[in-house]
């Protein structure tokens, strides 16, 4: 893991050195920031779920992003969810999913909406817990779920505009 120091991005007086302190991985992407696994938004998410239920909320777990002639760019809201190991993933398995973020939830519909206001598209991510396998869901199309192993999704990433 290496440290981009010495970022002069704020002189806010509060702040220790090390806060600007950035750690990136060996292909130069940011690294995860914290050494804890803690969720800390958690409290905040418990107190809002005990609120009128008028007041929806939900989260995007990730927004995939690109610089396009220098600007930066969404090209994908991305819902993402975890198979374990052990668990047979089949046609029926797929559908509850779907049921689940199209029919239960909201989760679908919101992901749409994110995408369209960022002119993009929301797909459901589907990964096995070893990250051996990914089955990706394009929210905005309806469109029949792909199996690709780590290598084919990451070219699928890459298509992304």
């Amino acid at each position: 893991m290496l440290l981009v120091k010495d970022l002069q991005l704020f002189n806010y007086p509060y702040m220790k050195k090390n806060d600007m302190e950035k750690k990136i991985t060996g292909s130069g992407a940011k690294a995860y920031q914290r050494e804890d696994t803690e969720w800390r938004a958690k409290p905040y998410s418990d107190w809002h779920r005990k609120l009128d239920k008028s007041l929806l909320m939900t989260d995007v777990d990730f927004i995939e992003w690109r610089f396009i002639n220098g600007e930066l760019k969404a090209v994908g809201i991305m819902e993402v969810t975890r198979v374990d190991m052990g668990i047979n993933v089949t046609e029926g398995y797929l559908e509850n999913i779907i049921h689940r973020f199209e029919e239960r939830d909201f989760q679908a519909k919101a992901a749409r909406k994110v995408a369209k206001s960022l002119d993009t598209s929301a797909y459901i991510i589907l990964f096995r817990e070893d990250c051996s396998e990914f089955w990706t869901y394009d929210l905005n199309r309806k469109h029949g779920w792909k199996h690709h192993d780590p290598q084919q999704f990451e070219e699928a990433l890459k298509k992304l505009r």
